[in-house]
């Protein structure tokens, strides 16, 4: 699926500030050597879909666990890397 640039740019900016966020995490940092010790290289990848609502659904902050399709789980998961979904 082709993003729309402007669409692309906030995804590209996103996944910098992820990075970002991730090196600077001393644990996600360990955790990353760790990893590469073992031969492998990492790779974050961002994917930008629509929301079954329809691309110009609002999004209500107060409602994220409703409006939005991630699990528990996934919620938690980027609440530990400070994730903030507002």
């Amino acid at each position: 699926m082709d993003l729309p640039e402007q669409l692309h740019h906030l995804v590209s900016e996103l996944g910098d500030s992820l990075v970002k966020a991730l090196s600077e995490d001393d644990h996600c940092r360990d955790l990353a050597f760790q990893i590469q010790a073992k031969g492998y290289g990492l790779m974050l990848i961002l994917e930008a879909s629509p929301l079954s609502a329809g691309p110009r659904a609002a999004y209500d902050p107060e409602d994220a666990e409703a409006s939005l399709p991630f699990s528990e789980d996934d919620l938690h998961l980027m609440k530990s890397f400070k994730i903030r979904m507002d």
